[in-house]
C-alpha cells in the first residue's frame, strides 16, 4: 500500500513537473508566435514601404523626364529665339542699310540738282529710316541682355569724340527747335577704359531722350573723371518728369505718358537699355528731376579711368583720306548683297580706292591669296565659305596675316571678331564716312607718335596738321637739343627732320639719335642742296631724304606710309605668336596690354576654343589658364601634349590656383612653367622669351 502511495505521490510529481514545463513551452510558443507576428507585421511594413518607395522613384523617373523634356524644350525655345532674332537682324538692318546708303548716295551724287522739295524729302526718309533702325535696335538689344548674350570688349576710348558723335547725331533731332546742345568733356576724362560701342549707346539713347523732351533751352552731355571712376551727366531744361513715375521710367515699356494719346514717339525701352548697360559696365544710373524745371540722369562706371593713360590727339576724320603708298590703294569688299557691294564701291571710289569684290568666301580667298589687297571688308554670312573661317585662313596664312580684316555684319560678335585677329568690327548699316575712315585708317595705322623737328614754325605746322589729317599723331620740337630731350623721354615712332637749323643742326641729332641706338626711321625733309658727303652721312645714319618744295608734304605722306606698312609686314612676319586660352575678358586685356608690339597675341576663351586656335594657328608658345569653361587647362593641356606634332610647343599655366597639389597636375599634364596671378609684367615677359629661346 505504501509502496502504491509512493507511486502516486511520483506521478503526482511528474505530473506536476510536466504540467509546469508544459506552460513553459506554452508560454515560450506564445512569445515565439507574438515575435512571428510582430516580425511578419515588420515585413508587411517593409513591403508596403517598398511599394511606397517604388511608386516614389516612379515619380521622380517620370517628373525628371518631364523636368528634362521641359529643360530641352526651353534650351529649344533659347535656340529657336536667338536664331530667330539673328535672321530677323539680318533681315530688316539689310533693307534699311540699302535705304540710308542710298539716301546718302543720292544726296551725294545728286544733291546739286534735287529741288529744295528733293532734298527735304530725302533728309525725311533718311529720318524715319534712322528711327526705325533705333526702334529694331532697341528691341534687339533687350532680347541679347535679358538672354545674357551681350558681349563686352573694353578698350581705350575716346570720350570727348564719342560724346561729339553722339551730339551731332541728335542735333538732327533739334532742328526746329530753339534747344542748343553742348559738349564738355574733363581733361582726365578724355580716355576711357571701357567698351566704346556700349557707352555710345548709352550717351546716345540719354541725349535722344532729352532732345525729344526739350522744347526750349539747353541740353548739356558732361564727362568727368571722379578717381578712376568716369561720370557721364545729361542735363536738360525739358518738361521734367513727375515724382511719383520717377521710380518706374527705368522699367521695359514704360513711358511717363504711355497713353493712346501721347505726342512723344518711342517704345519706352531706351532708359531700360541704359540701366542694363549701365550695369554691364560695371556702373549705376541716377536721375533727378523737377516738373517744368529739366532733368538729370547721371551715369557712374568704375573703374573706367585709368592713371597715366594720356589723352589721345582727336584725329580729323571729317574728310576721311584713302590715298596710295605708291599707287591707289586696293580693298576686297566681301558680302554677296550687290547692294552692299554697290553702296561700299561708290563710297570708297570717292577717295580715289580700287576696289576689289567676292561674293562668297572661296572666292574672298582667291582674291585675297592673288591680289594682296590693303584692306579686306568681309561680311559673315557668306555662301559657301563664312567670314570666320575666311578670317582664320588669312590670319594663318604668314603670307596674309598682315592684312587688316575689317568685318562688316549684321550681326555683333565683336569679341570672337577681335579674338581672331580681325582690325575692327562694324555693325550694319553702317555711315559711308564711318566706313570710309576705318578703312582709311586700317591703310594707316598708327606709327607711334611722329616728331617733326624744324625751326620754322610754320613748316612744323604745315607737317603736323596733314599729318593729323592721315591719322598720325604728332609732335613738335623747335631745334636740336628740345628734339633730343623728347627723344630720351619718349622716343617717336618716326622722326622728320630739318637739316638747318640754329646751333645743334640736322646731321648732329641724326649723329646722337643713331649713337643712342634708336632704330626708329628717319625722314630728313630739307631745302639743302646736298654734297655727296652730306648724302654719305645722311646714308650712314638710315635717313631717307625729301627734298622741301611743291610736293615734298605728300612725298613726306607717302614716305610715312611706305614705312607704317613696311613695319606692319615685317612685325607680322617676325613676332613670336602667342596664344592666350583665358575665359575674363578682363584678364586677357591685362595680357594683351602687357604683350603689346612684344608678340603677336591670339586668343581663346575656353578650353575647347583654344584647342582649335592652337591646332589651326600652330602658335609658338601658350599661356593656359586652368579654369577654364567646357574644357579644363589641365585637361587641355594633356589632349595637346598627346600629340607629336605640339609636343615642342610650351605651355605656360597663368592662373589663379596656387596650391602646390595644383602646379603638380599641371606640370604632370605637360606645363613648361608654372604662374600664378597676379603676374608682373616683368615675370611675364621674362617666362616667354626663356621658353622662346629654343625656338625663334
Amino acid at each position: 500500500m505504501s509502496d502504491d502511495t509512493s507511486r502516486l505521490e511520483e506521478l503526482e510529481a511528474e505530473n506536476e513537473k510536466l504540467k509546469k514545463d508544459l506552460a513553459k513551452q506554452k508560454r515560450l510558443a506564445t512569445r515565439s508566435l507574438a515575435g512571428y507576428q510582430q516580425r511578419a507585421l515588420q515585413m508587411e511594413l517593409i513591403r508596403q514601404q517598398n511599394e511606397d518607395l517604388d511608386r516614389l522613384a516612379a515619380d521622380l523617373a517620370k517628373a525628371k523626364r518631364v523636368a528634362e523634356e521641359r529643360a530641352r524644350e526651353v534650351e529649344e525655345a533659347a535656340r529657336l529665339k536667338s536664331e530667330f532674332l539673328a535672321n530677323f537682324s539680318h533681315e530688316i538692318r539689310t533693307p534699311l542699310n540699302g535705304i540710308i546708303g542710298y539716301v546718302d548716295l543720292l544726296s551725294r551724287e545728286e544733291g546739286e540738282r534735287l529741288t529744295a522739295h528733293g532734298r527735304r524729302d530725302l533728309s525725311t526718309i533718311r529720318k524715319n529710316a534712322k528711327t526705325l533702325l533705333a526702334l529694331i535696335n532697341d528691341i534687339l538689344d533687350l532680347s541679347k541682355i535679358e538672354a545674357g548674350q551681350v558681349d563686352v570688349v573694353k578698350e581705350h576710348v575716346e570720350v570727348r569724340t564719342i560724346l561729339d558723335e553722339c551730339a551731332a547725331t541728335v542735333r538732327e533731332y533739334l532742328k526746329g527747335k530753339e534747344v542748343e546742345l553742348r559738349v564738355r568733356v574733363s581733361d582726365a576724362a578724355e580716355t576711357a577704359f571701357t567698351d566704346g560701342l556700349k557707352l555710345r549707346q548709352i550717351a546716345l539713347n540719354l541725349l535722344s531722350n532729352a532732345a525729344k523732351f526739350t522744347e526750349l533751352g539747353e541740353i548739356t552731355a558732361t564727362a568727368e573723371a571722379e578717381g578712376k571712376d568716369l561720370i557721364l551727366t545729361i542735363e536738360d531744361t525739358g518738361v521734367g518728369i513727375p515724382e511719383d513715375q520717377v521710380r518706374h521710367i527705368f522699367e521695359k515699356f514704360r513711358q511717363v505718358d504711355g497713353s493712346f494719346t501721347r505726342t512723344k514717339g518711342g517704345t519706352g525701352l531706351g532708359l531700360a537699355i541704359v540701366r542694363e548697360l549701365s550695369r554691364i559696365l560695371d556702373g549705376d544710373v541716377d536721375v533727378k528731376s523737377q516738373i517744368g524745371r529739366g532733368t538729370t540722369f547721371s551715369i557712374r562706371l568704375a573703374g573706367a579711368i585709368e592713371e597715366g593713360v594720356a589723352p589721345r590727339k582727336k584725329k580729323d576724320s571729317s574728310e576721311p583720306a584713302i590715298q596710295s603708298l605708291d599707287r591707289p590703294a586696293r580693298v576686297l569688299v566681301v558680302d554677296d548683297d550687290p547692294m552692299v557691294q554697290q553702296l561700299v564701291a561708290s563710297r570708297l571710289k570717292e577717295d580715289g580706292t580700287t576696289v576689289l569684290v567676292a561674293p562668297d568666301g572661296v572666292e574672298a580667298l582667291r582674291l585675297v591669296r592673288e591680289e594682296h589687297p590693303d584692306v579686306v571688308l568681309l561680311d559673315i554670312r557668306l555662301p559657301k565659305l563664312d567670314g570666320w573661317s575666311v578670317l582664320s585662313t588669312v590670319k594663318a596664312d604668314p603670307a596674309l596675316r598682315h592684312i587688316p580684316v575689317v568685318i562688316l555684319s549684321v550681326e555683333e560678335e565683336r569679341g570672337r571678331g577681335f579674338s581672331l585677329g580681325a582690325f575692327e568690327y562694324l555693325v550694319k548699316p553702317v555711315e559711308p564716312d564711318r566706313l570710309a575712315g576705318v578703312v582709311g585708317a586700317a591703310i594707316t595705322p598708327s606709327a607711334g607718335e611722329v616728331l617733326v623737328v624744324d625751326d620754322d614754325s610754320d613748316t612744323r605746322e604745315m607737317v603736323r596738321r596733314r599729318l593729323e589729317k592721315e591719322g598720325f599723331a604728332v609732335s613738335e620740337a623747335g631745334n636740336g637739343e628740345d628734339a633730343l630731350l623728347r627723344i630720351r623721354v619718349s622716343p617717336p615712332g618716326l622722326l622728320v627732320l630739318d637739316l638747318m637749323m640754329p646751333g645743334m643742326d640736322g646731321f648732329e641729332v641724326l649723329q646722337r639719335v643713331r649713337a643712342a641706338e634708336h632704330d626708329f626711321p628717319v625722314v630728313v625733309l630739307t631745302g639743302k642742296d646736298l654734297t655727296a658727303e652730306d648724302r654719305q652721312t645722311l646714308t650712314a645714319g638710315f635717313a631717307s631724304v625729301i627734298r622741301k618744295n611743291g610736293q615734298s608734304i605728300e612725298q613726306l605722306v607717302d614716305e610715312t606710309r611706305r614705312f607704317v606698312k613696311r613695319r606692319r609686314e615685317v612685325r607680322a612676319a617676325t613676332l613670336p605668336r602667342v596664344l592666350y586660352v583665358e575665359d575674363v575678358a578682363q584678364n586677357r586685356d591685362i595680357v594683351r596690354r602687357y604683350l603689346s608690339g612684344v608678340v603677336q597675341l591670339l586668343e581663346a576663351q575656353d578650353g575647347e576654343h583654344g584647342l582649335e586656335v592652337a591646332r589651326r594657328e600652330r602658335p609658338d608658345l601658350i599661356l593656359m589658364d586652368l579654369s577654364l569653361p567646357r574644357l579644363d587647362g589641365w585637361s587641355a593641356t594633356r589632349q595637346l601634349k598627346a600629340q607629336p606634332e605640339f609636343e615642342p610647343i610650351p605651355v605656360v599655366a597663368l592662373t589663379a590656383h596656387a596650391s602646390t597639389e595644383d602646379r603638380d597636375r599641371a606640370m604632370d599634364a605637360g606645363c613648361a612653367d608654372y604662374l600664378t596671378k597676379p603676374v608682373e609684367r616683368s615675370q611675364l615677359l621674362k617666362t616667354i622669351r626663356k621658353h622662346l629661346r629654343p625656338t625663334r
